[in-house]
């Protein structure tokens, strides 16, 4: 039964699940099944001998005595991007968490908002003098979270929302963890064709439940539970807060990322798609009665910005655009709707505005490694 819980095969991200802050992540063990060579572990092809003895007799039987062998041991560069072919996938997992995560800022801003940096430190070693420090922020996200009469309004968007509970219950129970079999729904992924295009969108995904947890706890919003006891979620509430919501950063990051690896433009019908699902996710979030759509309106700009941010380290060339979500403008009224609610320009809702100009932002060469490992997963498919 194990084949049919998830993407299975793919054991290394079992160790995912130690992540002790991912919360609902619930590791991405869940991830395990999809694989379809169940029964290679069964003939010891995990690399895991049945029985250690038979390897200790082997050895006594094969061994040339004071013959040391003859591997080739050159140590490679210090720090040198290539070394991540070595190293299984949970920890190139560590590895790039950390090149994101480092040059990151967080800071409250004023009594409603908290904000997003990426900070470029630049430090220079002169021989026999202390070492010039220069360091430049570039600003990423800022969110300013509703007031509580704003959330009291929500709360009817909440009730009616929950007509659809009956018709999405199987979708909101199969959406607590990654939505990965959704992804892979409209794109074709599999941990033997696209491994490391899984590794690139898990690795996004760490950045977006790293950032979103920082908003979370700052902003420290109450659920619709605590605002009214006629919600009664379908679905545990989860334990931190609620503004910005957490499915829909990660549905709209991953959607992003997906579109710009496989170089697809925001017409294509594959992106038109991954936007679509990513709207559902998040309001699935809604009917469930565990989020206002006042968070998947902020989850979803800050999901977008950190999916260009993310592109932005593994490319050169690419920018992020830095965006501010103002729900201190919110009247309560509002609701998810994509279509009609550009991120950016003269059309944007009143509660999307701009956090300054485009910028970039050194490559890292640990990030460009698994872009371009991912990217060339796809260089035979070509999208009409």
């Amino acid at each position: 039964m194990s084949q049919l819980g998830g993407f299975g095969g793919f054991g290394g991200f079992g160790g995912f699940g130690g992540f002790g802050g991912f919360g609902g992540f619930g590791g991405f063990g869940g991830f395990g099944g999809f694989g379809g060579s169940g029964n290679l572990p069964a003939l010891g092809a995990n690399g895991f001998p049945q029985n250690p003895y038979t390897l200790i007799s082997s050895r006594d039987a094969t061994l040339v005595p004071l013959d040391l062998g003859s591997y080739p041991v050159v140590l490679p560069p210090v720090d040198d991007p290539a070394a991540m072919q070595r190293w299984e996938p949970w920890v190139r997992a560590y590895v790039a968490q950390a090149a994101l995560l480092e040059p990151l800022a967080f800071s409250k801003v004023g009594t409603d908002g908290a904000g997003l940096w990426h900070v470029e430190t630049n430090v220079g070693s002169p021989p026999d003098a202390p070492p010039a420090l220069t360091v430049t922020p570039k600003p990423l996200a800022r969110l300013n979270r509703p007031g509580v009469p704003a959330f009291k309004e929500q709360v009817k968007k909440v009730l009616s929302w929950a007509d659809l509970r009956e018709e999405r219950a199987a979708e909101i129970v199969a959406q607590i963890d990654p939505q990965f079999a959704f992804w892979g729904s409209v794109v074709y992924l599999h941990p033997s064709r696209t491994p490391r295009t899984i590794e690139l969108m898990n690795i996004a995904l760490l950045l977006a439940v790293n950032v979103e947890m920082q908003f979370k706890h700052a902003l420290a919003c109450w659920r619709p539970i605590e605002y009214s006891a006629q919600i009664q979620p379908i679905i545990t509430t989860p334990g931190h807060g609620a503004l910005p919501s957490g499915h829909a950063t990660q549905a709209y990051i991953v959607a992003h990322v997906l579109q710009r690896l496989l170089d697809l433009p925001d017409s294509h019908p594959v992106s038109e798609q991954l936007q679509r699902q990513s709207a559902r996710i998040a309001t699935n979030r809604v009917v469930a009665g565990v989020h206002f759509p006042a968070d998947s309106l902020a989850g979803r700009l800050l999901g977008e910005t950190l999916g260009e941010y993310f592109v932005a380290r593994c490319e050169t060339g690419s920018e992020w655009t830095p965006r501010f979500f103002d729900g201190t403008v919110m009247t309560g009224q509002e609701d998810l709707m994509p279509p009609t609610q550009p991120l950016d320009g003269p059309d944007a809702p009143p509660f999307y505005k701009p956090f300054g100009t485009n910028d970039t932002a050194a490559v890292s060469g640990v990030l460009k490694y698994m872009w371009n490992k991912a990217l060339k997963e796809w260089e035979d498919v070509k999208f009409k």
